[in-house]
């Protein structure tokens, strides 16, 4: 070996080094030299510690890197590369070392290719060790130092095991004898992928040092953010320290997906890219963050709700429940003047009544009203959890959507058809605002709206149905609500507890047929538009047409699907033959939909109506404009 190969870390010129092909053939394909931090390595001293205390163990020089994706892994091992001027750090390709090359499959080769890696180490150590000899006589004191050996740094670690079983055998008694051969190795991996990959091999497992790397505190973030302004320039263009507090505060808040620094630095790398190229536009504040994290998550931070309108626009979106979304308006305005509980979910409601009153309509509105999208409402069928087994999956599937979407409103539609155990798993996301996952992952519901709907209590709401049912819903539940409340403890399929975790209860009256005329008509006029903006043809829909939906052969109860029924039943009679009639006759322009026959609801002589609904074509002159 060339004493070029061998100089001090320090001035070796890292990215231009490589190894040579010839002599180390695996180093040469699979690895490479790494590269120093990019920036100061802040609040990990103690972890650097432990770490070179690891490489320096004489029988097994083995560190295991656990710490969740962004946490700081990386960064650590290149602070200590910094610092331990002994040895060259160089990075292992895990990917290309799976990869096929030359018609041979990578994973069928990890095996072979991960003992030629350490081989080639072992030879760079032992060639290093004979040109240091030499050094040392030519120095005439041995002034001039070279490395000994190299520490090889395997990231994403699991993808070994993962991939190659082999692999994984091949490798453990390389680790074993790691102090004696002189080979020092860094693995890393997330926890996730350390428990369902690694741990279960606990002969591999006993070969590695566990050392976890924690996210960094609050302090040590803000730390390293005003280190990065610093150093590209921008520290004296942000005229409110609080900004990276802010920062810090914010990534937690709106990426909950991500780990602290890398998240809070991103955002920070972000606002300097928007800062530098549009230095008129923007400063770097809060103003400027918020627009980040918006672009990044579609999070509207600044979004903001007067809460003097929140009823008015709940009532615009939901007919007739105007006690409903009274009630739910004064338990809003507490969420949005911020003056919840902290250490529970923002708010917590039962939606109660029949099928097709609103209640699903509801949750969706209030995604739109408080976070600016109904796409931000997560629904769970509870019927599908009705077993004891589903309840690991309801878990997973629960702590994942809110890992990564953890503002947003949370349905869970007919709660009481839930097995017992899952109830008794939300109780504990009531009361703390939090649940783990099979990781040990915690996930916040911190910033959540929960809803829960029922259907129970079908006798009480037939009881108003018939006495004290009006369409506006002003006064007919008001005097229900004990009652409702009492019917729902009563019911055995739904667990008291959790009604009394509740912030409100809102019972959802059943609906007027006047009710269902304005749903029904409403439906129609949006069809019409969608039908012109898709197809350019204009529909004439007949008056009748509402008339024959809501009353002819149409039972309308509080056990029929309500609202969900009767648009169901418009799918069915308007707008599938509308549709068949669009694709039979593409040139088509003016299509008319009214009722042919006598209708039974006019005439209660007739015994069976013969009135159905017909499509056809229409004089452009009848075209309504």
């Amino acid at each position: 070996m060339s004493t070029a190969m061998i100089e001090r870390p320090e001035s070796i010129q890292r990215d231009a080094y490589r190894f040579d092909k010839d002599k180390y053939p695996f180093l040469a394909q699979y690895a490479s030299i790494m590269p120093p931090p990019s920036r100061p390595v802040i609040g990990r001293d103690r972890d650097m510690q432990r770490l070179l205390a690891s490489l320096n163990r004489p029988e097994l020089s083995n560190a295991f890197l656990l710490g969740d994706a962004g946490a700081g892994k990386t960064m650590l091992v290149q602070g200590a590369s910094k610092i331990d001027t002994g040895r060259v750090y160089v990075e292992v390709d895990l990917a290309k070392m799976a990869a096929s090359e030359n018609g041979e499959d990578g994973v069928v080769q990890m095996a072979s290719r991960i003992k030629g890696l350490f081989e080639d180490a072992i030879k760079f150590k032992k060639e290093a060790q004979e040109a240091r000899l030499q050094l040392a006589v030519e120095s005439e004191g041995g002034q001039k130092q070279a490395p000994l050996e190299l520490v090889l740094f395997i990231d994403e670690f699991h993808l070994l095991v993962q991939l190659s079983q082999a692999a994984a055998q091949a490798i453990k008694p390389l680790l074993a004898e790691s102090g004696r051969r002189g080979i020092k190795i860094i693995a890393a991996t997330t926890f996730a992928e350390f428990h369902d990959y690694v741990e279960k091999d606990q002969a591999l497992m006993q070969r590695l040092q566990r050392i976890n790397v924690r996210e960094p505190d609050k302090a040590t973030v803000v730390s390293i953010l005003k280190s990065i302004a610093k150093s590209h320039g921008v520290f004296d263009e942000i005229y409110d320290t609080q900004l990276f507090d802010l920062i810090y505060d914010y990534s937690n808040r709106y990426i909950p997906a991500d780990s602290q620094p890398r998240k809070s630095i991103l955002l920070l790398d972000s606002m300097i890219g928007w800062y530098r190229t549009y230095p008129s536009d923007y400063k770097m504040d809060r103003h400027l963050l918020a627009n980040v994290i918006h672009d990044s998550t579609g999070v509207q931070v600044t979004f903001e709700i007067d809460g003097r309108y929140i009823e008015r626009m709940m009532n615009e979106r939901v007919y007739s429940q105007t006690f409903a979304m009274k009630t739910l308006e004064r338990r809003l305005q507490i969420a949005v003047a911020d003056l919840h509980d902290k250490s529970r979910p923002l708010s917590s409601f039962l939606f109660s009544g029949p099928t097709g009153t609103g209640k699903t309509e509801t949750a969706k509105g209030m995604a739109e009203l408080l976070f600016g999208d109904e796409r931000a409402m997560i629904r769970f069928d509870m019927s599908e959890y009705a077993l004891e087994s589903s309840l690991d999956r309801f878990r997973e599937e629960l702590t994942m959507k809110v890992w990564n979407k953890s503002h947003c409103v949370l349905l869970f539609d007919e709660v009481e058809k839930a097995h017992g155990t899952i109830t008794r798993l939300m109780l504990q996301m009531l009361d703390d605002g939090r649940l783990s996952n099979a990781q040990g992952r915690e996930v916040s519901f911190l910033n959540t709206y929960i809803v829960l709907t029922t259907n129970s209590g079908s006798e009480v709401y037939e009881n108003i149905a018939h006495y004290a049912q009006d369409d506006d819903g002003r006064d007919g539940l008001s005097e229900y609500q004990k009652v409702i409340r009492r019917a729902l403890i009563k019911n055995a399929a739904f667990a008291p507890e959790l009604i009394n975790r509740m912030n409100a209860i809102i019972p959802f009256q059943p609906l007027g047929y006047r009710t269902y005329e304005r749903i029904i008509f409403n439906k129609l006029k949006r069809l019409q538009k969608d039908v012109y903006q898709i197809h350019g043809v204009q529909v004439l829909i007949h008056p009748d047409v509402v008339e024959y939906l809501v009353f002819e052969n149409n039972d309308i109860d509080t056990n029929t699907g309500g609202a969900r029924g009767l648009v169901a039943r418009m799918d069915t009679e308007v707008v599938s033959p509308l549709s068949r009639y669009i694709n039979k006759y593409p040139d088509a322009k003016h299509i008319g939909v009214h009722v042919k026959g006598e209708m039974a609801c006019r005439n209660k002589n007739i015994r069976k109506s013969n009135a159905h609904i017909e499509v056809g074509t229409v004089d452009a002159k009848r075209i309504r404009r």
